[in-house]
């Protein structure tokens, strides 16, 4: 009689192999959600004009954690972060005109500007966009808070790396900061212009 060669039948997944398999789904999934912690700078540029002329200064943010919240299935869900900016440290590369403002800002009492950011991605994301359009957040000046929505621009993200711009303006009369005029002829105008830079990347701590 010929001899029939069978091919063997593949084993059963063991009951250690299958609770191996839903650990590894668990694992995946944990991964995706909870906070991540983001390591952040910002370089911002803060313009404006007076009688005479248009004038502009810059200032580095101290260094900040931004913190991103995802779902199970790996949805951001919200965003926060603490930014804050030592008044002392904006320069319009004018000396005068550098110690009018901070003499303007109080310095002195109040020697930072604090940004805090506290929001659902549903206020940051347009209906149907890939890519944040706008922030809010409060921002704490001479110790009173306003909110601001800033515009997102220059979107970038790859890997453990993230980069944007934010623009938003400023009126110094809601602020509560009254800059002197210079020999009652040359007066600030109540609008700033400011532009952030912001740089993230996820911390591996």
């Amino acid at each position: 009689m010929p001899m029939i060669f069978r091919r063997p039948l593949p084993h059963a997944p063991s009951a250690r192999m299958k609770v191996l398999a839903v650990f590894l789904a668990l694992a995946a999934a944990q991964a995706q959600a909870g906070t991540t912690a983001w390591k952040g700078r910002g370089d911002i540029l803060f313009s404006g004009t007076s009688t005479l002329h248009e004038w502009s200064g810059k200032v580095t943010a101290q260094p900040f954690v931004a913190k991103v919240t995802a779902d199970d299935a790996g949805q951001l869900q919200r965003l926060e972060a603490v930014v804050a900016v030592k008044g002392a440290e904006m320069d319009t590369a004018e000396a005068g005109r550098d110690k009018n403002m901070r003499k303007s800002m109080q310095a002195g009492d109040f020697p930072l500007v604090t940004a805090t950011m506290n929001a659902p991605f549903s206020k940051i994301m347009d209906a149907g966009s890939k890519t944040p359009a706008r922030l809010p957040f409060a921002l704490e000046l001479l110790g009173r808070k306003h909110q601001v929505n800033g515009k997102i621009s220059h979107w970038k993200a790859a890997g453990n790396e993230a980069s944007f711009g934010l623009d938003f303006e400023l009126s110094l009369k809601e602020c509560g900061i009254t800059v002197p005029s210079v020999l009652f002829v040359v007066r600030v105008g109540d609008t700033i212009q400011v532009h952030a830079t912001v740089k993230l990347q996820r911390s591996n701590d």
